[in-house]
């Protein structure tokens, strides 16, 4: 049975002759009572505290998970993000590779089209030199016979 503030000021002992004196057991079962009292508010209130820090304890452990969870989730995420980009990266890099090889083909077809064609045309230029030592030739010769035959 649990003794309570009220159960000792209300404690009666009986009297003998030659018992207490009547005024300090009372007095002293007051500052028990007091006491006794005090002692269950404050273990009350720690009851009290207690429940309410537990529930904060449960409370910021349901923090910590979610905060773990979302820690792992935010880092697969980047994971993954890695992941996306590197493979997109490769891809930009085969494209810009596949992109300068034709564009290498595409110049030294040109250039070899300027080629030939400068060769064409110094061919021409050729013929045409050939065409014009041998009209000039043709000519000088008609001009020394017609200045021959004047003389």
């Amino acid at each position: 049975m649990a003794l309570t503030p009220l159960d000792i000021q209300e404690k009666q002992f009986s009297t003998g002759f030659w018992g207490y004196r009547k005024d300090e057991v009372d007095e002293f079962l007051e500052e028990v009572a007091a006491v006794l009292k005090e002692a269950q508010r404050e273990s009350n209130a720690l009851k009290d505290e207690l429940t309410r820090v537990k529930g904060e304890l449960e409370r910021l452990r349901r923090e910590e998970k979610s905060i773990k969870e979302a820690i792992l989730k935010a880092q697969e995420l980047a994971e993954n993000i890695k992941k996306e980009a590197e493979v997109e990266a490769k891809e930009i890099l085969v494209r810009a590779r596949e992109e300068a090889n034709r564009i290498i083909s595409e110049a030294k077809e040109e250039r070899s089209k300027i080629q030939l064609e400068i060769e064409n045309l110094k061919a021409e230029r050729e013929k045409m030199l050939l065409e014009l030592k041998t009209f000039l030739k043709t000519w000088e010769e008609y001009l020394a016979q017609t200045f021959k035959q004047d003389v």
